[in-house]
């Protein structure tokens, strides 16, 4: 990836370079995730970003490197969107009875998975994750990755009280992100112009929820 100074970071930390040149940036980065959403990595152009934020190439160069670049971002401000939300989630759970907490983090993470900018970032890394390796990583390290570490120490702390049966809380928590995503997801990445409807979500989270508890509560 070519460029520097902000090249790759997220626009949180551009303070430097003052409010006008904070607001050309931003204005790169949503014209280049609308159009990423609307065409596709591969079929933007930075002439179509250009056309639609204004700006010039010195702006992008400087502060993204290049297209990647700006995909990089865009994929790193949603994980801390998201990551952001789980805290908040989380924060919440700690006096709900168990079923009630595991469903609303449920919830979340499937909203937050098949938010259409999530899921165009996914289907790029699926397309271009060969091309763009190091990004992709840096998706799994901040994204996937990261929320399994933030519930395995929450299913930790209810197997440590007794409240569960979970032998390995990193892999229960990987089962249960999968379990309450799994097929709406396969369907929302496969027809990304069909939403999901919110009633759909809330049945099936809830039926993964209680097919998690029935496999995690102690044995009576």
């Amino acid at each position: 990836m070519s460029g520097n100074g902000m090249a790759g970071k997220s626009l949180k930390g551009a303070s430097t370079i003052g409010p006008r040149g904070q607001a050309r940036c931003q204005a790169l980065l949503d014209a280049a995730s609308a159009l990423f959403m609307e065409k596709g990595f591969e079929q933007t152009t930075l002439n179509d970003i250009f056309q639609r934020a204004g700006g010039s190439r010195t702006t992008l160069y400087e502060h993204f490197g290049d297209k990647a670049g700006l995909f990089r971002v865009m994929m790193e401000e949603n994980s801390d969107r998201f990551l952001d939300m789980m805290a908040a989630v989380a924060e919440g759970e700690r006096d709900e009875p168990v079923e009630a907490a595991l469903t609303r983090f449920g919830l979340h993470f499937a909203q937050c998975i098949l938010d259409p900018r999530t899921t165009a970032i996914l289907r790029i890394l699926v397309a271009e994750g060969n091309r763009i390796p190091d990004i992709a990583d840096v998706f799994f390290r901040d994204g996937p990755d990261a929320a399994v570490g933030r519930f395995a120490a929450y299913l930790r702390g209810l197997a440590d009280a007794g409240i569960l049966r979970i032998a390995d809380p990193e892999v229960a928590a990987q089962a249960f992100m999968g379990m309450t995503t799994g097929n709406l997801l396969v369907r929302r990445l496969i027809l990304p112009d069909q939403p999901v409807p919110e009633a759909e979500v809330i049945d099936y989270v809830a039926k993964a929820v209680r097919l998690f508890l029935a496999g995690a509560r102690p044995a009576v």
